[in-house]
C-alpha cells in the first residue's frame, strides 16, 4: 500500500495546480453546504422567544435551509465536473506512465486504487478548507443581504452543527471519490503496451449527431405535447412533481446529449466570422473547439450547470410566490382589502423582533375594534400553530387557526374552495374541528373531503374533519376555532379587519389608528404587508444568487484546468506556431476566445437549461399543490420564466468573460 500512497501523493505534487484547483471547487461546495445551515438558523435565532414566535417564524429557517442546501448540492454537483474533467484529462495525459506501471507489475486494483486515493485527497482537502470557508461565507451573505434588504436586517449568531459539518465535509468528499471513479476505471484499462505509444490528446474523436438529432426531435415533441394538452389541467399531486422530475430530467439529458453537436456546430460554423475579425487566431480558436471536444464539453457543461441554477431557481421562486402564494391575497385584497393589527411594526423587518417577548393582541382589543366597527367590517382573530400533519411545506410550516364563520365573511382571501362549498363545511364546523386545506396537504394525508385527519396537539390527539379543499393564503392549512383549546392558545397574534365598502374604509382608518396608538401595536394595511412579504423573498434569492455565484466560480475553475491541460497537450504545436512567426500575443488571442467561446455556449445551453426546468414545471403542477382551478398555466409559465431569463442574460455577459479570463491566467505563463 505505501508505494502506491507515494505514487499518488507525488502524482499530487507533480499536478499540484490542477490539483490545488479541483480541491478549491470541491470547496466552493462544502461551504455552501455549511453556510446554509448557519444563514437559516442566523434568521430566526433571536425571534422564535415564544411558542407563538415559533409557529410564525420556524418554516422560515426550514424552508431557508432547505432551498439554501438545494443550491448547496447544485455548486456541489459542479465541483464534481471539476474534478471529473480534470482526472479525464489527466489519465489521458499519463497514459504511457500508467502503460509503464502496468509492465512493472502494477494490478488494475492497483491503479484504481492509486487514482482514487488521488481524488480522496483532494475531497479531503476541499472539505477541509470549504468547512472552514462556510463561516466567512455565511458573513458575507448575511452582509450583502443587510446591505440591500429592508426586511431582513438582524440576524443573530448561528451555531455550527456538527452534523451538518461532517455531514458536508463527508459529501465533498464524496464527490470527489465518485467524479474520479470513471476515470480511474479507464486507467486501470491501459495496456503495458500502451508505455510504447505517445500520449493522446484528451477529447472525444467524434460528435454523436445522430443522437443529438434524436434528442432534437425527442425535444420538438415534448414541447409541441406540453402546448397541446398541459398535463396541468388533469393531474393531482404527487404525480404532477413526479412528472414534472421526470420530464425535467429528460430535457436536461437530452441538452446534455446535444453538448458535443453543439460545440462541433459553433467550431464550424465560427470558422469564417472568427478569421475575419481576429485572423488567424480566430481560426486556430474555432478549430480547437472541435479538437478537445471532450474536454471542451465538460467545460461547457459545468458552467451550463450554474447559470442553469441562477435562471431555474429565479423562476422556481416567481411561480411559487406570485403566481400561487400571492395569487388569491392580490385577488382577494383588490375587492376587499382590510386592515391588520399586529404586536410588533412589521415594516421593520427583523429587527422589529428584537427584545419582543409577547406576540399576542392585548386583553380587551378584539372587544374595542367590534365596537368601533360594529357592521361596517368582518373582523377575523388569527391564531398560529404548528401542526406537522397539515404542514404544507416540509413539517414546520405553519397553519392557521380561524372563526370560519368570520372567514366567510372575509371573501376568498383566507380560502377559497375547489371542491366543497360552505354550507356542507358550516356543517361539518358545527360538529367539531374542521380543517380548511390545499391538495396538497390533502394528498399528504390522503384525505378527501369528509375524512377524518388525526393531529397530535399538547392536548392530545384531536380528529379534524376535512371540510374544505383549495386555495389558501399562503398555502397554509387553517383550522376552526374548535381546535383553540387543544393547542393552549387564549389570545390572538392578528386582529384584520375587512370594512364592507371603501367608503365605510376612509372612515374606519383613522378610528382603527387611533386603537393601534391605544394599545400600543401597529395597524397596516394587508395589502402593505404582501408587498413586504415579497420584499422578504427577494432577499432570500439575493442570497440565493449569492450561492448560485459559487457554481459559476467553480465552473472558471474548471476552465483554468482545462486550459492549462490544453497548453501542455499543444506545446509542439505553439513552439511551431512561434517558429512560423506567430506572436506570444497572438496566442494568448487563441486561448482567450476559446475560453470566450466555451463561457458562450456554456451560458446558453444555461439558459435553455433553467428557462425549459422551469416552463416545463409551471406547466406541469399548474397551481395543483393548492388546487386552484382552471389555472392560466401557460401565462404563468410565460410570467415566472420572465424575471428568470433576465438573470440569465446577465450570467450570458457575465460568464463568458469570466470563463476568458480563467483560460487568459495560465496562457500567460505557459506560452513560449
Amino acid at each position: 500500500m505505501r508505494p502506491i500512497v507515494r505514487l499518488a501523493l507525488g502524482n499530487l505534487r507533480r499536478a499540484w495546480l490542477r490539483s490545488a484547483l479541483s480541491a478549491v471547487a470541491v470547496a466552493t461546495g462544502v461551504s455552501t453546504l455549511v453556510a446554509a445551515d448557519l444563514i437559516s438558523q442566523s434568521v430566526t435565532e433571536e425571534i422564535a422567544r415564544t411558542n407563538e414566535a415559533l409557529a410564525i417564524t420556524a418554516f422560515m429557517s426550514e424552508q431557508l435551509n432547505i432551498g439554501l442546501t438545494v443550491v448547496g448540492l447544485v455548486v456541489a454537483a459542479g465541483a464534481g465536473f471539476v474534478v471529473f474533467n480534470a482526472f479525464s484529462m489527466a489519465v489521458a495525459q499519463r497514459r504511457a506512465d500508467l502503460g509503464r506501471l502496468r509492465a512493472t507489475g502494477m494490478t488494475r486494483r492497483q491503479v484504481v486504487a492509486m487514482v482514487m486515493l488521488e481524488a480522496g485527497l483532494i475531497g479531503a482537502a476541499g472539505a477541509a478548507v470549504g468547512a472552514a470557508a462556510g463561516v466567512g461565507l455565511s458573513e458575507a451573505l448575511i452582509a450583502l443581504v443587510k446591505a440591500t434588504s429592508e426586511m431582513f436586517n438582524r440576524f443573530g449568531h448561528g451555531q455550527i452543527s456538527p452534523a451538518r459539518l461532517l455531514w458536508a465535509a463527508g459529501l465533498g468528499i464524496a464527490v470527489a471519490l465518485l467524479a474520479a471513479l470513471i476515470p480511474a476505471l479507464r486507467a486501470a484499462r491501459v495496456a503495458p503496451l500502451a508505455a510504447l505509444r505517445p500520449s493522446l490528446p484528451a477529447g472525444l474523436t467524434r460528435a454523436s449527431h445522430r443522437r443529438a438529432l434524436a434528442c432534437v426531435l425527442l425535444m420538438v415533441a415534448l414541447w409541441a405535447y406540453l402546448s397541446l394538452d398541459p398535463p396541468g389541467r388533469w393531474i393531482l399531486p404527487p404525480w404532477s412533481t413526479i412528472l414534472s422530475l421526470v420530464f425535467g430530467g429528460l430535457w436536461l439529458a437530452c441538452l446534455a446529449i446535444c453538448a458535443p453537436a453543439l460545440v462541433d456546430f459553433a467550431g464550424g460554423t465560427l470558422r469564417r466570422p472568427l478569421q475575419g475579425v481576429l485572423g488567424a487566431p480566430g481560426l486556430l480558436a474555432a478549430d480547437n473547439l472541435q479538437r478537445g471536444r471532450g474536454r471542451v464539453t465538460f467545460a461547457l457543461l459545468t458552467i451550463a450547470v450554474g447559470v442553469g441554477m441562477i435562471v431555474s431557481v429565479t423562476g422556481y421562486m416567481s411561480y411559487w410566490f406570485e403566481e400561487l402564494f400571492f395569487r388569491t391575497a392580490d385577488h382577494s385584497l383588490r375587492q376587499n382589502p382590510g386592515f391588520g393589527f399586529f404586536p410588533l411594526d412589521i415594516q421593520l423587518g427583523l429587527q422589529a423582533y428584537a427584545g419582543i417577548t409577547d406576540f399576542t393582541m392585548p386583553d380587551g382589543l378584539r372587544e374595542r375594534v367590534e365596537q368601533v366597527v360594529g357592521e361596517r367590517a368582518t373582523v377575523v382573530e388569527t391564531y398560529f400553530v404548528l401542526a406537522p400533519e397539515l404542514s404544507f411545506l416540509g413539517e414546520r410550516y405553519f397553519s392557521y387557526v380561524l372563526d370560519p364563520q368570520s372567514m366567510r365573511q372575509a371573501g376568498e382571501l383566507f380560502f377559497s374552495f375547489t371542491y366543497g362549498d360552505w354550507e356542507h363545511a358550516m356543517d361539518i364546523v358545527g360538529r367539531g374541528c374542521a380543517v380548511f386545506i390545499t391538495m396538497a396537504v390533502a394528498q399528504k394525508n390522503d384525505a378527501w373531503l369528509d375524512d377524518v385527519i388525526a393531529l397530535d396537539t399538547p392536548g392530545g390527539e384531536l380528529d379534524c374533519t376535512v371540510a374544505g379543499i383549495g386555495p389558501t393564503f399562503v398555502g397554509a392549512s387553517i383550522l376552526s376555532d374548535a381546535a383553540l383549546s387543544a393547542y393552549g392558545l387564549s389570545a390572538p397574534v392578528n386582529l384584520t379587519v375587512f370594512p364592507r365598502s371603501s367608503a365605510e374604509r376612509e372612515t374606519l382608518q383613522p378610528q382603527l389608528q387611533a386603537l393601534a396608538d391605544e394599545y400600543g401595536v401597529w395597524l397596516m394595511d394587508i395589502a402593505r404587508l404582501t408587498e413586504l412579504q415579497r420584499q422578504g423573498m427577494k432577499s432570500i434569492q439575493t442570497v440565493m444568487d449569492g450561492m448560485l455565484l459559487l457554481a459559476i466560480l467553480s465552473a472558471a475553475l474548471g476552465v483554468v484546468n482545462t486550459s492549462i491541460i490544453g497548453l501542455i497537450e499543444r506545446r509542439q504545436e505553439f513552439a511551431v506556431l512561434r517558429a512560423a512567426g506567430a506572436t506570444p500575443g497572438q496566442m494568448r488571442v487563441v486561448v482567450l476566445t476559446e475560453g470566450l467561446l466555451v463561457g458562450v455556449l456554456g451560458a446558453l445551453l444555461g439558459i435553455l437549461a433553467g428557462a425549459g426546468i422551469v416552463l416545463l414545471y409551471v406547466v406541469i403542477t399548474a397551481g395543483t399543490p393548492f388546487g386552484f382551478p382552471d389555472f392560466p398555466a401557460w401565462p404563468a409559465a410565460l410570467a415566472s420564466v420572465r424575471p428568470a431569463l433576465g438573470r440569465g442574460l446577465l450570467a450570458a455577459v457575465a460568464t463568458p468573460l469570466l470563463a476568458a479570463l480563467a483560460a487568459w491566467l495560465p496562457a500567460r505563463r505557459r506560452l513560449p
